[in-house]
């Protein structure tokens, strides 16, 4: 009985505290103040607290509050009702000598229970200055600027000026004022060139408030006005230009005239101002050299998952693995990985990127399917990856599960071998044998000589003009003939179309896997002859990586290469495929006349 009270004075005490948690108490500050200026401290409030005690603001003059203010709310939500009131206290402050102070939190009860706000870090630095644009806290970074000296100016702020090859580093555009900004012109601002860099642009708000922040013994407000992370490419001293901006300062346009112009106010004008950063100098260093076999350029901090759908399948029956990898770093230059599928036909990977809001990490997933072509029970090794670990400054490798499978025979023939992709050529049959002799031919001489003719010198007039015209265009042939990747490009569409043609009658007649092997042989006939790759060393990797090179958009080429690989998933697993074929057929039509058009 007695375990039983206590146990219930504890869960009520419990009770009792997560109530008082559930009131917002929250203090406020500048978290940079200049020698002598004066600012607020501000302690907000969601409950109606019994009563506040205020810290005591040591390092700092107290110059009068608390200024109470009350605001409330009401929500309507589904028919449901809600209404809220906020408590706002304000002391005013003022600095007096440089150094880092922490001002304690403020204490109050609710409920009977004791509740506390936040403590408040404050940094006096310099001395007070007159003139200070007005603005809001708002954004936030991490990289810090050096000082010009000048009222305002720009700078590329980087979170790191030393780092591996392939390591991400954030970037951000700031402007730094101690004057009132009107806005920014975007029309003529072109941004920094990261040469030797791999950008990859950040989508931030657009800028409306600046904060403070201090930049050596200064304060400035500052802004962001464009985030990147930009990955280097090369070792040694990379140097990224400057580059200007034009800003527009807000100033009065002239001093009142009379009361009138008191009574509504002064007159403010834009004045333009053309603001040029300084040259910024990253330091690459190269990654370790006892780099493995395996590794192919992955940087960051990373883990890895991996599964199958299915443990047990018959023979020429697909199976599919997902290889999930995760974590820090630039998920987009994780290229391959290592596995070990040598007992299955395997296809090209399906893989997509998912890059979080921030652009330092996300999850980029494989998609691996593979074809048994024999029975039996298979052990198949783990997927791994090889990447530079930035925290532990080492190469790791990373390994998913081992996977098991049972391969059955089910209902295919697996003694057989299948031949495809064979040239067939019709055979011509003769409809008779060797004829024979006659020998009782008779003959009888002629004296009508074909050169005493004035026939024969017509044909051979004709004969040489025919030969001197056959010569020219057969030089004409040779010349052309002799620019192999001209000619190969050149033919291409009309080669795709005319094996097009023919997969469209095997649609018709309903010839389903020489339908898909005619469609696989125009399109990677097409790449072959427009991107000048012989078929044999012909990928979707190098189709990709050569497209883009062309300028063709990303999603087109996926598109197109699904197709393709539609197709032999097809042609492989036709029990598994269950997209209509004209679809198959309309869509490789189309995006080989969208590229055609293109290039």
């Amino acid at each position: 009985m007695k375990i039983k009270l206590i146990s219930g004075f504890i869960l009520l005490a419990i009770a009792t505290k997560l109530l008082a948690q559930d009131i917002s108490f929250v203090a406020s500050a500048p978290k940079y103040v200049r020698v002598g200026e004066q600012f607020q401290i501000q302690y907000t409030i969601d409950k109606n607290v019994d009563d506040f005690t205020p810290p005591d603001f040591d390092g700092f003059d107290y110059l009068g509050g608390p200024m109470q203010s009350t605001s409330s709310s009401t929500n309507i939500i589904n028919g449901k009702v809600t209404r809220s009131t906020t408590f706002t206290l304000i002391y005013y402050l003022r600095a007096k000598s440089p150094g880092k102070y922490t001002i304690k939190p403020a204490r109050s009860s609710y409920k009977k229970d004791q509740v506390s706000s936040n403590a408040v870090d404050i940094e006096v630095v310099g001395t007070a200055t007159s003139q200070q644009p007005q603005s809001n806290t708002t954004q936030q970074s991490s990289g810090t600027a050096t000082s010009t000296g000048d009222d305002i100016f720009v700078s590329l702020v980087l979170d790191k000026k030393t780092a591996y090859v392939g390591q991400q580093i954030t970037a951000w555009v700031k402007v730094y004022t101690k004057v009132d900004l009107n806005d920014i012109d975007r029309r003529s601002y072109k941004g920094p060139e990261f040469n030797g860099f791999f950008k990859q642009n950040i989508e931030i708000p657009p800028l409306r408030n600046l904060e403070r922040e201090k930049v050596g013994d200064e304060i400035y407000y500052s802004g962001v006005i464009e985030k990147f992370i930009i990955s280097p490419q090369r070792t040694g001293k990379i140097s990224i230009n400057p580059f200007d901006l034009t800003v527009l300062l807000k100033k009065q346009a002239r001093q009142p005239q009379s009361i009138f112009d008191d009574f509504f106010g002064p007159s403010y004008s834009s004045v333009p101002k053309k603001l040029t950063s300084k040259s910024v100098t990253v330091n690459v260093k190269p990654l370790p050299e006892n780099q493995p076999a395996e590794f192919s350029g992955a940087v960051g901090s990373y883990s890895i998952k991996g599964s199958i759908n299915t443990n047990k399948v018959n023979v020429n029956e697909a199976i599919q693995f997902k290889i999930v990898v995760s974590g820090q770093g630039n998920i987009r230059l994780i290229e391959k990985l290592n596995y070990d599928l040598s007992f299955f036909d395997v296809f090209d990977p399906v893989v997509n990127s998912n890059v979080d809001n921030s652009g330092l990490g996300g999850t980029k997933v494989f998609e691996i399917t593979a074809i048994p072509r024999h029975a039996g029970t298979f052990s198949i090794d783990p997927f791994s990856l090889t990447y530079f670990d930035i925290n532990s400054k080492s190469y790791k490798t990373l390994k998913t599960q081992t996977f098991d499978l049972i391969v059955d025979k089910g209902d295919a023939d697996t003694s057989s071998i299948i031949i495809t992709n064979i040239a067939k050529e019709d055979v011509e049959l003769l409809s008779s044998d060797i004829r024979y002799i006659k020998t009782n031919s008779k003959f009888k001489p002629s004296h009508n000589y074909l050169i005493a003719q004035f026939r024969y010198y017509i044909i051979y007039i004709i004969l040489l003009t025919a030969s001197s015209l056959i010569l020219i265009f057969k030089r004409k042939q040779i010349k052309n003939n002799a620019d192999i990747v001209r000619t190969r490009n050149k033919k291409a569409s009309k080669v795709a179309k005319k094996r097009l043609k023919k997969a469209l009658s095997l649609l018709k007649a309903n010839e389903k896997e020489n339908f898909f092997e005619e469609l696989s042989r125009a399109l990677w006939g097409y790449f072959s002859d427009k991107l000048n790759i012989p078929v044999s060393n012909l990928s979707a990797e190098k189709a990709k990586a050569s497209l883009m090179n062309k300028n063709i958009d990303n999603q087109i080429v996926d598109d197109m290469l699904k197709v393709i690989s539609d197709c032999e998933f097809a042609r492989y697993a036709p029990g598994g495929f269950d997209r209509s074929l004209k679809e198959v057929y309309d869509e490789a039509a189309k995006f080989i006349t969208i590229i055609d058009q293109k290039l």
